[in-house]
């Protein structure tokens, strides 16, 4: 039996309203797929739905993402499925909570957008700690993207996010993430 000692994580993007993967989150699973390929990857597919989404297609953008990887040839062995989050913050955090937390270090390839990688990184390395390197893998960028011009301030918020929390302190991570956030908390006691 192989063992996996390095991990691809891909973010979702959202999902249009019948359920299906918005452009970006697309671009994304698809990258992270052929990357998950190429190297032998086990794949986190990470994000759930926005806490304002109220469409009852019942889709994840982790499950949409799981079948878009799948349908692009990775064996649905190697699919791990983080379905909590809604945010970065909420992607490394559950996804190391999950997924990586009992490993002493390795290899996480982070796959997002380009002009949202620089702070996805630097999330996940500040909740990963020591022990951990994270690579950038940017997708494809979606001709349509609009977020880019929030980048810079989505940075300082994370910057902000872990003043006072040690690199690797994951406990310090996930109850800022619930005291901040109200909506981890009402999705979590809803679960």
């Amino acid at each position: 039996m192989r063992r996996y000692s390095q991990f691809a994580v891909v973010l979702g993007s959202g999902l249009l309203e019948d359920g299906s993967p918005t452009p970006v989150t697309e671009l994304r699973a698809r990258a992270a797929a052929s990357l998950s390929k190429e190297k032998h990857l086990k794949l986190i597919l990470s994000g759930s739905r926005s806490p304002s989404d109220t469409s009852d297609h019942g889709k994840t953008e982790a499950g949409v993402m799981a079948e878009i990887a799948a349908s692009e040839g990775v064996e649905r062995k190697r699919l791990l499925i983080e379905d909590r989050s809604f945010d970065t913050f909420g992607n490394a955090i559950f996804t190391v909570d999950r997924y990586l937390k009992r490993r002493k270090g390795g290899t996480l390839y982070v796959v997002t957008s380009p002009f949202h990688m620089e702070r996805a990184v630097f999330i996940f390395k500040h909740v990963l700690g020591e022990g951990w390197t994270v690579i950038a893998h940017p997708c494809e960028e979606w001709s349509n993207e609009t977020r880019q011009s929030g980048a810079p301030e989505a940075m300082v918020r994370a910057r902000a996010f872990f003043e006072g929390i040690e690199t690797g302190d994951l406990r310090a991570c996930k109850k800022k993430l619930l005291s901040r956030i109200p909506a981890y908390k009402r999705k979590r006691k809803a679960a």
